[in-house]
């Protein structure tokens, strides 16, 4: 549990920077509860032992749903043309868009929006490029 790690095979010491960043961190986030676990029971478990206060485990992201109404509204509109608006709040809705797999109206509009889409992104990446 040292912070110093001890010569490796080039004669050199190293700091160990997680265990530096558990030390002087207030919390330890393991994000998904899964990774909490594995922290405090394997990789940092002699730390957990001394603060366990420190171990927190806070999921964060995006939501699917969030996520399609943000970076794409566009196909969110089209999939509310077609289902209404109750999707947005009960994603295992969206499976009724199975019944419009064959439906050239509801494909090409989802083709033009992706067509928008990818057009938007390439202009995006030349102007980061230049």
């Amino acid at each position: 549990m040292s912070l110093v790690e001890e010569a490796d095979t080039f004669g050199e010491k190293r700091i160990n920077m997680a265990y530096l960043c558990i030390v002087g961190a207030h919390v330890v986030n393991g994000v998904a509860a899964i990774h909490s676990e594995i922290l405090r029971n394997q990789i940092f478990k002699d730390f957990y032992e001394l603060w366990p206060e420190k171990f927190q485990n806070k999921t964060n992201g995006i939501t699917p749903r969030r996520w399609l109404l943000l970076s794409n509204p566009s196909l969110a509109d089209v999939i509310a043309e077609k289902l209404g608006e109750s999707w947005i709040t009960d994603l295992s809705q969206l499976v009724q868009l199975k019944q419009y797999a064959n439906n050239i109206g509801f494909l090409e509009s989802v083709r033009r929006v992706k067509q928008v889409s990818s057009s938007r992104q390439d202009k995006f990446k030349f102007l980061l490029i230049h």
